[in-house]
Order: structure tokens, then C-alpha cells, then sequence
């Protein structure tokens, strides 16, 4: 009996070991050629139209992604080993194709193991710049559109884990946020927490939505903290300036006349209800050297935002440069403290400072309802967008510089058939991407054109005249 258990046992772990020996099997070759079927490649025209970059993708991400480690945290999902999101698509070539004669050009310089996201083009379109991602760091790279060839730039490497990219100033210049401080100095998990985790309640009532992966303790803070902090850097051909102190920038962008900086910081304390985007931040506009120019406002955390449609928090939002202006940001502030049911005749208000932003902020327009953006058309031309979520109603207006508002466009979101459109775009003296708008007042809208026949793709123009 103890030799046949003896046996038994010796069978038993044999099979074991050849389970830890056994490699991923491949499907049969109809099921493996249907799930790894190439999805249709991206495209990237520049916007002459003279050149196209043909960006094929994968849509299957390896198992060795899938490996690597995933940091949850406030609201965020960080590769902890490159300060990158942990979960992204990324397209594995670049292809430069001439529109008018239809050759394609492979590009040369290209990392083997492409994994390129965040492309963009230099502001006279000869270059465009990417990132590429491995499991070590975050690199960017530069395509010669001329030459076909590709080159990385960047000594320090980047930091994404916020979203934030490449900002090209001209064309041999770009801002990006560099990684702060070398893995190495994580912040190690101790074996006992130094003491319990703390809430405190000061007296303000707010509802409080359920959001996954949030901060939940001090050791959270120090690990957000730690990936979040990047260092803005200044990259001129390869040579690197690093601009202002570390923080943890939530977004920087340049003026149109370059010569400042729209820059939200996000500060402590972080909240424990809210993700990453809802912290308190600060927004300021600095000089290209980091330099203070202007603190526009503290922004306090989005956890005291009343719930409901059309409600926002009471405090300003959607700060922004106007693209037909040197240096003038705009912003939205809520007349109802942020609630739509109070009974008022206008709910926004929308105001303008200009460079060198010493003056008092100008009022430019109030809505009836809540404003979601404005778009400078010309000087002194605007397109005000505002509606209402719990009414599905959206409407377009133009605002003259007397301060004259005329409904152009008021539709139910909910009436796919009547959709407009959207505008095109072209760029302007600023290389900013500013409405297209022929003798005046036409422009050109293109859509998916939804109909009883099915979606049917237009290209149109509107009279924002004769409507």
C-alpha cells in the first residue's frame, strides 16, 4: 500500500512540474488571424494637405504589458516603473505617405518595440514629435517629414502619469514635464502604518459621488505625490532648460504670441473623495521662464460640487487662451453659486484679462443658461455655446463687439438627424486652430449625417449672416 501511495504521490507531483513548464498555446489559425486582424491605421494630415503620416496600431496589448505593475490611485492607473499610465493603446509604426503623388516613405530611427502615442506637429508641420513608451521610461522622438528619419531628444525622462505631453513653442522648441526624482527614491510602504487614517468633516454639507481608486490613506499621498510631481522642461534641439520649480501641473499651455504660460497646479492637501482632476489647484500665468506673472485664482476641491445636471461647482472654470489674440485668457464663473434651479436671468458670466494682466478682469457676455464655451472668431467675434444637460438643449449664439448676442443654432442634442456639425478649422498668424471662415461669414461644417438611410457623412457650409 505505501509503494502504490508512493506511486500516486510521484505521479501526482510530475504533473505539477510540467503545469510550471507549460508555455501560452496558439488558437488555431482561423481564430488567431481573426483576433489579431490589423485594425485600420490612424492617419495625421498636416494642414497643407501636402503630407500624411500613416500610424498603424494594435489593438491587442501583450502579455508582457499586461504583466507590468498598476499603481490605483486617486482616480489614476500608473505603470509605477516608467511614471506612465498603465493601460493605453499605442501605435507600433510610422508611415510618411506624399498626398499628391501617393508614395510612402518608411521612416528610419524608429525604436524597435514601437509603442508611440501623443504625435504632434511642429508649427511649420517639417517636424512632428511623439513619445515613445517602454517598461523603463518615457522617451520623445522627432520625425524629419523631409528626410524620413526619426530621432530621440530628450535626455531627462518624461512624465505622463497627469496626461501631459509635448507643447511645441517653435519649430525647434517644446515644453514637456520630466520625471522629478529617480525610482529609486519611492516612497517605501512601512510595515505598520505610523498611526489610523483620519477624516474630518468641517462643517460643509455636499453630496459625495462614488469614485474608484482613491486616495485612502497618507502613504496614498506620498506614492501621488511622488509620480505626480514633474519638473517642466524647455527642450531646444536636445538642449534641456528646466523652467520653474517642481510641481504637480495639472495642464500648461502656451500663449499664442509665446511669451507666457496658463498653468494649473494641483495642491495639498489632496482630497480622499475625489479623483486627481477634482483636487484643489491654483491658476496662474507666468513668463516662459516660470516666472509669476499673474494668480488668477485657487480653486477649491470638487467635492463641494452640487450633484445634479447643470449644476458646477461655485467657483471659476474653463480657463483658456483665445486663439486670435496675442496673450488674452477666458474663463467661466457661475451667477447662481453654481446651482441651475435658483430662478435668475442669467446663470454665467464669462470674463477676459489681457496681457500684462494688470488690469481688472472685463465682463464679456452673460448666458440664461449654463455657458460651456466661447470661441473667438475674429477680433471682437465670438461664438458662445452654451444649454442645458437636464433639458438635452444646446445653443450656439454670436456675440458682436457692441455685445449683441444672436441665436444661430438651437437644437435637442437628442435630434441626430438636424445635427449641424461641426466647424473646420484652419490655423491662423499664431499657428493656432481657429474656425474657417470664407468672405465673412461662411463656414464650413462636416458631420456624421445621421438619417433614416443611415449615417451619411457631409461636408457643408452655414451663413452665420442668413443662417
Amino acid at each position: 500500500m505505501k509503494k502504490l501511495l508512493s506511486i500516486v504521490l510521484l505521479f501526482v507531483c510530475s504533473n505539477v512540474m510540467a503545469q510550471d513548464a507549460i508555455n501560452y498555446q496558439t488558437p488555431p489559425k482561423e481564430i488567431y488571424d481573426l483576433v489579431m486582424a490589423k485594425p485600420t491605421p490612424g492617419v495625421s494630415f498636416d494642414s497643407k494637405g501636402q503630407y500624411m503620416l500613416v500610424l498603424d496600431r494594435s489593438d491587442m496589448p501583450s502579455v508582457e504589458d499586461l504583466a507590468q505593475p498598476e499603481l490605483r490611485i486617486a482616480g489614476l492607473r500608473i505603470n509605477p516603473n516608467n511614471f506612465a499610465p498603465s493601460r493605453s493603446t499605442y501605435f507600433t509604426n510610422v508611415t510618411i505617405k506624399e498626398v499628391s503623388s501617393g508614395k510612402e516613405f518608411a521612416v528610419t530611427g524608429l525604436p524597435t518595440n514601437l509603442k508611440a502615442g501623443n504625435l504632434q506637429w511642429s508649427p511649420n508641420e517639417d517636424k512632428a514629435a511623439f513619445t515613445n513608451t517602454t517598461n523603463s521610461t518615457v522617451d520623445i522622438y522627432v520625425i524629419d517629414i523631409k528626410t524620413h528619419k526619426a530621432a530621440k531628444v530628450n535626455k531627462a525622462a518624461v512624465n505622463v502619469v497627469l496626461g501631459s505631453a509635448i507643447d511645441w513653442i517653435d519649430n525647434n522648441s517644446f515644453l514637456y514635464n520630466a520625471v522629478n526624482k529617480p525610482l529609486s527614491m519611492a516612497p517605501k510602504k512601512t510595515a505598520a502604518p505610523k498611526g489610523p487614517v483620519v477624516q474630518q468633516n468641517l462643517g460643509k454639507v455636499a453630496a459625495s459621488a462614488t469614485f474608484q481608486d482613491l486616495i485612502k490613506s497618507p502613504f496614498d499621498e506620498m506614492q501621488f505625490e511622488f509620480y505626480a510631481t514633474s519638473q517642466l522642461i524647455k527642450n531646444t534641439n536636445g538642449a534641456e532648460t528646466k523652467i520653474a520649480a517642481p510641481a504637480i501641473y495639472s495642464s500648461v499651455s502656451i500663449s499664442p504670441d509665446k511669451k507666457y504660460l496658463l498653468v494649473e497646479k494641483i495642491d495639498k492637501p489632496f482630497s480622499y473623495l475625489v479623483t486627481a482632476n477634482g483636487f484643489n489647484s491654483t491658476m496662474l500665468i507666468t513668463d516662459m521662464n516660470g516666472g509669476i506673472v499673474k494668480t488668477l485664482a485657487k480653486l477649491p476641491s470638487s467635492e463641494l460640487a452640487p450633484r445634479g445636471n447643470d449644476n458646477v461647482l461655485n467657483a471659476p472654470r474653463g480657463y483658456n487662451w483665445f486663439d486670435n489674440a496675442p496673450a488674452t485668457v477666458q474663463w467661466i464663473e457661475p451667477l447662481d453659486s453654481g446651482l441651475i434651479k435658483k430662478k435668475m436671468d442669467y446663470h454665467d458670466v464669462a470674463f477676459i484679462l489681457a496681457a500684462p494682466f494688470t488690469g481688472t478682469p472685463k465682463e464679456l457676455v452673460k448666458t440664461p443658461q449654463r455657458m460651456y464655451n466661447i470661441t473667438d472668431l475674429t477680433t471682437g467675434a465670438f461664438f458662445v455655446t452654451e444649454g442645458s444637460r437636464a433639458m438635452h438643449r444646446q445653443k450656439m449664439s454670436k456675440l458682436t463687439a457692441d455685445g449683441k448676442m444672436e441665436i444661430l443654432i438651437d437644437r435637442s442634442t437628442d435630434d441626430a438627424y438636424n445635427n449641424p456639425g461641426t466647424p473646420l478649422t484652419e490655423k491662423n498668424k499664431y499657428g493656432r486652430s481657429t474656425v474657417k471662415i470664407k468672405n465673412g461669414s461662411q463656414l464650413f461644417m462636416t458631420g456624421a449625417g445621421a438619417s433614416a438611410k443611415g449615417d451619411l457623412p457631409f461636408l457643408n457650409t452655414f451663413d452665420i449672416n442668413t443662417k
